[in-house]
């Protein structure tokens, strides 16, 4: 089968990180990926840098080189890595979905605030990244599937993943992953991280500090806690994972976040919020514990599990 995904950017986060993960399933079959917006340039490329290795990536320098794209491959099926119309110009989508043609069109989006109601463009079947979205697009009744970003069964060396990033064994380390922006909030995790200064605990964030968004890191850098580091974009994020003794995932607004999947690969014990689009996937998991809105409470919750 000759599959072409097609992405609104390759930029680093959970989007081309999940679009990474299934090109990796699929890859017994003929896959290209289309970069419409290029965004960020040459800039957070992680995942872009990793498809790549696997399969052709074509990136758009206007839209309408998507339409040879596709003549010159001729795929069976076009996957679109969200709704393809907050993306494209109406002028592309009617040649994409037009009744007669030969390809078989996907849609998977990544937000929880999609509204099935408002999409002008339905494909011939969804594939959703969680449970939660599958329910709410329902009343459309049109084909639908759920492919939700594996957990997987890490085994590494706590010692050796410390020693290739120097961290100091004497310590406790907590691991934040994502984008600095006010969804993910990683502020409430460096209040904590000053509430803690006196203890033997380090705070790490992985994630890059993009511009949009400088309005809110840049205060928090301004007054950075002595015990905070910030590591900016990684392409190594599994040493961290394997370095950690726990990962606090602080934000307030997700549908189903990859980087607590790939902190339950490496075992680790979890610290984040119970989020209605988690459908209560986490409550009998022995190693997460929910976070509440009360910080003495969470920095309680987060001293019992370091037993620091």
């Amino acid at each position: 089968m000759k599959i072409l995904y097609v992405a609104p950017h390759l930029s680093t986060g959970g989007m081309p990180q999940y679009l990474y993960e299934m090109i990796c399933h699929h890859i017994d079959h003929q896959i290209e990926v289309v970069d419409v917006t290029n965004s960020g340039g040459d800039a957070y490329v992680v995942q872009k840098n990793r498809i790549k290795q696997l399969v052709p990536v074509h990136t758009l320098s206007q839209q309408s080189d998507l339409l040879k794209i596709v003549k010159d491959f001729n795929p069976d099926v076009i996957h679109y890595q969200e709704v393809p119309e907050n993306f494209l110009s109406k002028e592309i989508l009617s040649a994409l979905f037009w009744s007669n043609r030969e390809h078989f069109n996907i849609v998977t989006t990544h937000s929880s605030l999609t509204d099935p109601d408002a999409i002008s463009y339905h494909p011939d079947r969804y594939v959703f990244a969680c449970e939660w979205s599958r329910q709410k697009f329902s009343h459309l009744r049109i084909d639908s599937h759920v492919w939700e970003y594996p957990v997987k069964n890490y085994s590494v060396s706590k010692d050796e993943c410390r020693e290739a990033l120097k961290l100091d064994g004497a310590y406790k380390h907590v691991l934040n992953v994502g984008l600095f922006t006010p969804g993910k909030n990683q502020a409430e995790l460096f209040e904590i991280a000053r509430k803690v200064e006196n203890k033997n605990i380090m705070f790490h964030f992985v994630g890059n500090q993009a511009i949009n968004f400088k309005h809110y890191w840049e205060p928090l850098m301004l007054n950075k806690p002595s015990n905070c580091i910030v590591w900016g974009e990684r392409d190594d994020v599994d040493l961290f994972y394997g370095a950690a003794d726990l990962f606090y995932f602080s934000s307030k607004f997700e549908l189903n976040p990859i980087s607590i999947k790939e902190a339950l690969s490496y075992k680790l014990p979890c610290m984040f919020r119970k989020l209605e689009t988690y459908l209560d996937m986490y409550d009998f998991n022995e190693r997460v514990t929910y976070l509440t809105d009360n910080i003495e409470k969470n920095i309680d919750l987060l001293l019992e599990k370091l037993k620091a």
